[in-house]
C-alpha cells in the first residue's frame, strides 16, 4: 500500500487548461485590442491633419492666458 500525500499529483497538461474566467478575461482582451487597433487606424488621418487657423489661435490665447482658478 502506498502512503497518502498532499502532494498534488503530477498533471503536465494543468499549465494548459484554461478556466471560463480566465477564458473570459483573454477574449475581452483580445476585442478591447482590436477595437483599439481599429479606432487607431480609422483616426490615423485625422493627426495629420493640420489644426484649422481658428482653432490654433484659440490654443494659442488660451496658453498665454494660463489656468486661472475659479472664484467663488
Amino acid at each position: 500500500m502506498r502512503p497518502s500525500s498532499n502532494l498534488r499529483e503530477s498533471n503536465p497538461f494543468s499549465e494548459w487548461t484554461i478556466s471560463a474566467d480566465d477564458a473570459d478575461a483573454r477574449i475581452a482582451r483580445a476585442i478591447r485590442i482590436c477595437v483599439g487597433n481599429y479606432v487607431r487606424e480609422m483616426y490615423s488621418a485625422v493627426l495629420n491633419d493640420p489644426i484649422p487657423p481658428r482653432i490654433a489661435s484659440l490654443l494659442r490665447r488660451l496658453d498665454r492666458q494660463g489656468v486661472q482658478p475659479e472664484r467663488k
